[in-house]
């Protein structure tokens, strides 16, 4: 039997179908998500959001719900571009996802199209994670730190050049690597992630900002640097540096909020 919780300001769809998770399955207006080990399902109506097989606290905590997101977006709110992209997709939030799936679910992601994405995580899980039943659905949980024991157990992956990255990661940091740098500044923590093989700035950002909490990482993507050159550089080619600067002194400690409402923005109107 399924629990409710009310929300206001929280789009469910826009949440979890704007490139930042990949793990759920959408039949009509259901969503069933799956997290870690974690396998649960969810709808919206209105400010209620439905949910079965999770605790409250948890969704509290994977939604970020316990952030004011009204203050948050009046403070990003800072001209036009990103006043539409409000507009449009308020309600939209960061998922605070397990570290460890985050940084192996961007691995993944390198030179990808989003269903693409989805696919290969679901082929990783399949042939590491462990077995998770929900009703009449088979899942399986996403696989731990450790468990690739030989690149025999990816080759039904078919990862391509990020078999090598995987392994790598599998090898050399796990979760709790991974949360002990959330006690670093974000450049620390930001260099310390791209020591591993195939972690860049952009994989980096995106690990920080969607699950380690430093909300100031501004992930840039080709979506993301062609939008900024056309809205806020006259269209000029301009390096990740300036933008990079130019972000953090426009959008402050929330660019990461505004990284996501506006990759939506773009992503789904044509912008670019």
């Amino acid at each position: 039997m399924s629990a409710r919780l009310r929300i206001p300001s929280f789009s469910l769809r826009d949440t979890l179908e704007c490139g930042q998770f990949f793990r759920f399955t959408k039949v009509m207006d259901n969503y069933l998500v799956q997290s870690s080990d974690q396998i649960f399902s969810l709808y919206q109506k209105g400010e209620f959001l439905f949910y079965e097989g999770v605790e409250e606290l948890f969704l509290i905590h994977f939604f970020r719900l316990d952030e004011d997101l009204d203050s948050i977006l009046n403070e990003i709110d800072q001209d036009p571009v990103i006043h539409e992209a409000i507009r449009k997709y308020r309600g939209l939030r960061l998922i605070r996802q397990d570290p460890w799936e985050c940084l192996i679910s961007f691995l993944c992601s390198s030179a990808k199209a989003i269903p693409h994405i989805r696919s290969l995580i679901e082929t990783f899980c399949r042939s590491s994670g462990k077995r998770v039943l929900w009703r009449n659905y088979l899942g399986y949980q996403f696989p731990e730190p450790r468990c690739i024991e030989t690149p025999l157990q990816l080759e039904s992956v078919r990862a391509g050049f990020r078999t090598r990255y995987l392994i790598k990661a599998n090898q050399c940091i796990d979760r709790d690597q991974l949360l002990a740098l959330k006690g670093l500044s974000y450049e620390d923590a930001r260099q310390a992630l791209m020591r591993l093989s195939g972690v860049g700035k952009k994989i980096a950002d995106c690990t920080l900002l969607y699950s380690l909490d430093f909300l100031e990482a501004f992930p840039i993507d080709t979506w993301i640097k062609k939008g900024l050159q056309r809205a806020y550089f006259g269209g000029r080619r301009t390096g990740e540096k300036a933008m990079e600067e130019f972000v953090s002194s426009h959008f402050g400690r929330y660019a990461g909020y505004a990284q996501l409402y506006l990759y939506h923005f773009w992503r789904n109107d044509s912008f670019i």
